[in-house]
C-alpha cells in the first residue's frame, strides 16, 4: 500500500470495487472482509479482534430492544449481520460486492430473520424504520460527498430512538489515503465530527476500538519484519501465526497496557487506529 497525506480525499471507486470482488485484493470473502489476508495472521486473529469489538459496544446492542429492526450497510461477509441476528427480531444486511454477499448468505442461511441484497448503500436503501443502523468500516472507502450524502439517507431511515453506529480506521491528525489496488481514506476522529455535523445534528458518543488496535499492531510488526529481515520470506503462514501467538502471550503488556500507554501519551501507534462512533438525532 502506499501512503499518502492530503486534504483532498480522492478515492477511485472502481479500484475499491474490484478489490472486494476478489480481484486485487485476493483471499477470502471472510479474510478480505476483516482485513487479515495480506499479513498471514492465522483466522484466530480475525475471530479475537471481533470479540473484542463486540465487547466494546455491548452497552450499546443491549440498548437496542430484541424486537429491534437492524441495518447493516456494506455487511461484507456477514460477520456482525450473523450477530444481530441473533440478538433482534429483524435483520437486513446490504453490500455491493457480490463475492460478499454470496458469503454472507451462505453465513446467515439458516437464520430466518436476515434478507441479504446486493446494492449500493449510496443508491438504494430498505425502507425504515430502524431501531439501529451499522455501518462496520464503509465510510473510509467513500468521498465525503457520499458520506454525507448515505448519513443524511441513514438518519431519515432510523426510528426515534434509533441509532446509527459506525466502525471507521482513523489516523491521529488530518487524513492519510491508501492509493494503488487499496485504497481508502483514513480520517481523524475531529475530521469524522465535522463530517457528523455537516449530515445532522447528532449526538456523538465516540469509543477507541481496541480490538482493531491489536491486529493492525500485528500487522504492523509484519511489515517491519518484512522491512528489516528482508531475507526471510514475505509470505509466511508460519511467520504470521508465530507473530500472532507471540503478541497474544504478552497480552497484558503488548495488547492491553502498551496501546493505552501510548495513547495517553498521545503516540499514534499503531499508525492506523479505529473507533466506534454512535449517532443518535437530535429532535
Amino acid at each position: 500500500m502506499n501512503y499518502h497525506t492530503s486534504t483532498e480525499q480522492q478515492i477511485d471507486d472502481e479500484t475499491v470495487n474490484r478489490y472486494f470482488n476478489g480481484g486485487a485484493g485476493g483471499g477470502t470473502a471472510d479474510t478480505v472482509s476483516m482485513m487479515a489476508h495480506e499479513h498471514n495472521l492465522p483466522a484466530s486473529a480475525a475471530r479475537y479482534r471481533l470479540r473484542k469489538e463486540i465487547r466494546a459496544v455491548s452497552d450499546w446492542l443491549d440498548a437496542v430492544c430484541a424486537s429491534g429492526r437492524v441495518l447493516d450497510v456494506g455487511c461484507g461477509s456477514g460477520a456482525w449481520t450473523q450477530i444481530f441476528a441473533n440478538r433482534y427480531k429483524a435483520v437486513i444486511g446490504i453490500d455491493r460486492s457480490p463475492l460478499m454477499v454470496k458469503a454472507a448468505r451462505e453465513r446467515v442461511a439458516r437464520l430466518p430473520n436476515v434478507e441479504i441484497f446486493e446494492g449500493d448503500g449510496r443508491k438504494s436503501l430498505p425502507e425504515g424504520p430502524f431501531d439501529m443502523i451499522f455501518l462496520g468500516g464503509l465510510c473510509m472507502y467513500l468521498k465525503n460527498a457520499d458520506v454525507l450524502t448515505l448519513l443524511h439517507s441513514l438518519k431519515h431511515r432510523l426510528s426515534k430512538e434509533g441509532s446509527i453506529i459506525l466502525r471507521e480506521s482513523t489516523v491521529q491528525q488530518g487524513v492519510s489515503l491508501a492509493r494503488g489496488e487499496y485504497q481508502a481514506v483514513y480520517r481523524s476522529v475531529s475530521l469524522y465530527h465535522q463530517l457528523f455535523e455537516n449530515a445532522g445534528p447528532f449526538r456523538v458518543e465516540v469509543r477507541r476500538n481496541y480490538g482493531y488496535n491489536s491486529m493492525e499492531t500485528a500487522e504492523e510488526l509484519v511489515d517491519l519484519r518484512r522491512k528489516w529481515l528482508p531475507f526471510l520470506p514475505k509470505d509466511s503462514p508460519t511467520l504470521g501465526f508465530l507473530m500472532w501467538w507471540a503478541l497474544r502471550g504478552t497480552t497484558p503488556i503488548s495488547l492491553w497496557a502498551l496501546p493505552r500507554a501510548l495513547s495517553q501519551l498521545n503516540i499514534a501507534w499503531p499508525r492506523l487506529q479505529n473507533h466506534f462512533f454512535k449517532l443518535r438525532r437530535v429532535e
